[in-house]
Formats: C-alpha cells, sequence, structure tokens
C-alpha cells in the first residue's frame, strides 16, 4: 500500500491482514443466515460484457437444424447461438462459498443463460461451457458489439428475456461508441425471428448508461493531447475504472459522448420503437485502465500499485516535456508537496452525469462545432459516484 496521503483510496476496503473471521455464522439460525446471503448479494453490478461468435479454435456445439427452431428449459424459443462471453468476474462469490449462500444467489440471479468464457488451459486458447447469472432489476449489461451485429446482439437479447422465467428481459443497458458504431453500421438488425422479444426488451429498457472512458489517462498535456483550453494538470477528480463489476452508488477524450444519444434516437426511429416508458439516461466518465489482464485493477493491492506506477508516469513525461510544461505551467513538477496536500484523494470507480450536464440535444450539433467536444463545463449538475467493491 501506498505511503502517499494523495494516494490513499477512498473507497471503502474489506481486506484485512487481521483474522476477522466470524466462527459461529454456522450457529445463527436459518433466517438470519438467509437474511446475510441476501443483502451481502443485493449489489448493483456494470457487467463488461463482449459478445462474440466462437473463434475458430472454439468448439462447436450441435446447432439445432435452424435458427429460433430449438426451445430451452422454460420452454421459449431461442436463437440457438453460442455466445463466447468475455468479462471480468462476472460470477459473483457466493455461488461458490457453500450450498446455503449459491442456493440464494441461484434464486438472486434468476437468469440462467448458457454461454461459453475463453480460457487458456496450458498457454492453448479455447473456450469452457459456462452460465451468465443475471439478474435484470440490478444488472447494467455494458454490450460491447462488434461488427456485423445482426447475429449477436439481438439475438442476445431475445434469449437474455427467453431464459428469465420472469419474461422480463433486458432493463438496463450500457453502451459506448464503438457499440453505437456497429449498430449504425447495420442494415437492418430486426429482420429475425427474434424481433419480437427485441422491440419489447428496447420498449420497456428502465435505464441506459453512456459510457464515455477516458483513453488519455489522467495526466493532460493540453498542447500536446489536443485539450484546447485543458492547460497542463493532473486530473485527480477522474475516477479509475476497475475491472471488478460491484458497485454502489455513492473531462474524457474521444467523441462528443452527447452523439451516442443522438444516434440511439436515430436508431429507435429506425427501428420502428415507441418506448412504454421514458428511459433513464447517465453519462459514465472514467479512466480506462489499459487492457492487459496484468494491469486491470480488481483490488487494493493492485489499485495501489496502478496508481504508484501512475505517478511515476506523470512525473517521467514532465520531465520529458519540462519546456513545454513549464512554459504552461509555471513549474517543473507542476504539483508540489502543498499542492498535492489538497489534491483529491483517488476513487476506484466512475463518475455518473444527468445528460441535462452535457448540453441540450436540439440543434446538435450546432452549426460550426466539432463532434470531437473533449471539455465541458458540468459545475452545475450533482454527479452520482460509484465506487467499487476493492478486497
Amino acid at each position: 500500500m501506498s505511503t502517499s496521503k494523495h494516494l490513499h483510496i477512498i473507497n471503502p476496503s474489506y481486506n484485512s491482514s487481521e483474522d476477522v473471521s466470524f466462527t459461529l455464522f454456522s450457529a445463527l439460525s436459518m433466517e438470519l443466515r438467509l437474511r446475510v446471503w441476501q443483502c451481502s448479494i443485493q449489489q448493483n453490478r456494470l457487467l463488461e460484457i463482449e459478445l462474440d461468435r466462437p473463434q475458430l479454435w472454439a468448439p462447436e456445439p450441435t446447432l439445432p437444424d435452424a435458427p429460433y427452431s430449438a426451445t430451452n428449459g422454460l420452454n421459449k424459443v431461442i436463437s440457438g447461438r453460442n455466445y463466447t462471453i468475455r468479462g471480468c468476474k462476472i460470477l459473483s462469490k457466493l455461488l461458490h462459498v457453500n450450498r446455503e449462500s449459491r442456493d440464494v444467489a441461484l434464486r438472486f440471479y434468476r437468469v440462467h443463460m448458457p454461454c461459453y468464457f475463453p480460457t487458456s488451459e496450458g498457454g492453448t486458447p479455447g473456450t469452457a461451457k459456462s452460465t451468465l447469472y443475471v439478474n435484470p432489476e440490478y444488472d447494467f449489461m455494458f454490450l460491447r458489439i462488434k461488427q456485423p451485429p445482426e447475429n449477436t446482439f439481438v439475438d442476445f437479447v431475445n434469449d437474455f428475456k427467453a431464459h428469465d422465467p420472469k419474461a422480463v428481459g433486458l432493463l438496463n443497458l450500457a453502451l459506448d461508441a464503438n457499440s453505437m458504431t456497429a449498430l449504425q453500421c447495420s442494415t437492418d438488425i430486426t429482420v429475425t425471428p427474434g424481433k419480437p422479444a427485441f422491440l419489447d426488451s428496447l420498449q420497456q429498457l428502465r435505464e441506459i448508461i453512456w459510457v464515455a472512458e477516458s483513453m488519455a489517462g489522467r495526466s493532460i498535456l493540453g498542447p500536446l493531447d489536443d485539450f484546447e483550453g485543458a492547460g497542463i494538470r493532473f486530473n485527480n477528480s477522474m475516477p479509475l475504472k476497475a475491472s471488478t463489476p460491484t458497485f454502489q452508488y455513492v473531462l474524457t477524450a474521444g467523441v462528443d459522448p452527447r452523439q451516442l444519444r443522438v444516434q440511439w434516437r436515430q436508431l429507435l426511429a429506425k427501428w420502428g420503437i415507441q418506448q412504454a416508458q421514458e428511459t433513464r439516461e447517465r453519462f459514465l466518465f472514467a479512466s480506462q485502465v489499459p487492457r492487459p489482464e496484468q494491469q486491470q485493477i480488481h483490488d487494493m493491492k493492485t489499485a495501489s500499485k496502478y496508481l504508484d506506477e501512475e505517478e511515476e508516469r506523470w512525473l517521467k513525461v514532465q520531465r520529458k516535456y519540462h519546456r513545454i510544461v513549464k512554459k504552461c505551467a509555471g513549474k517543473v513538477p507542476v504539483e508540489g508537496s502543498e499542492e498535492l496536500a489538497k489534491a483529491v484523494r483517488p476513487a476506484i470507480g466512475f463518475w455518473l452525469f444527468p445528460p441535462e450536464a452535457l448540453g441540450r440535444l436540439e440543434g446538435f450539433p450546432e452549426e460550426g462545432s466539432s463532434r470531437t467536444k473533449k471539455v465541458f463545463d458540468m459545475t452545475d449538475h450533482w454527479p452520482e459516484l460509484a465506487l467499487s467493491f476493492l478486497f
């Protein structure tokens, strides 16, 4: 754990070097034990799922003679597609503690959807048959959709509903710019037998999160990063997005996030979807951590390690471009001991802003404006902070 005060993470930690085991848990009444398991599992999750077709090296199970010609255990028609789902820590630990916790978890995560998870046994890539467990009311499905989406997005939404005993299906969706581009490039993704379930699901959407992760990181070198007017500084207030999916409610690079809302409305019109109720929309802002698994943040140890390395990279880049930094910021390093003492402590999670924080949609994009606006003044809007659960 880093000893620098300005690097102390604000997330509550559930990890302790002391022995805090509670050996009398089994002596509690079954009613109390079940209540503990239930309280432990009722958490929101942002399940980051990359929908992909099985690779050439993946085992190909026996498929039905034609799409949508098979039924599942609930006697619902399914597409018959084999999904390879890539995600991190999307299976609850309560599924593996004991039989009692597993029974609670299986009831709570009532959607049990067959799928394949990537494996690398012996260094050889492959897939293993598994099950995706989801609670539609609590979980947000962050679907990373590849081109073309015709045979993944619609079929996945259909099958998700078909495996829901309550036939509710998708309620909370999250999409990023790449997924929206894939959907816009599609021809007509509703020309499938899964169209009715697909339309029903999108008509009933409760919430949608527009993911606007910053690829540039938290260190801002305005003149070098094409951030006009942003100066040279370290964006301490930007949370770091972890790979762990569970969270509690407590400046970005890329396309203008408002563009996602415009594209979504165009797609709803294209598909002829009239939503039964107004969907709550929010923007997710966070600094994206590099993709390699060894660099992902999933507990307090990996978070502290990343913060130490991030600070060293920030100091190194200031030394490398010291002339530009000194010209724009007045000194090198930019933050001295006095500034660091007042710095915002790092958070592992993400900001959630209301859509109006980024400005109006009417007439967007404004005449003569760029679709890649990167700096927004959101000081008049109070955001939510989602903090990842770290152990």
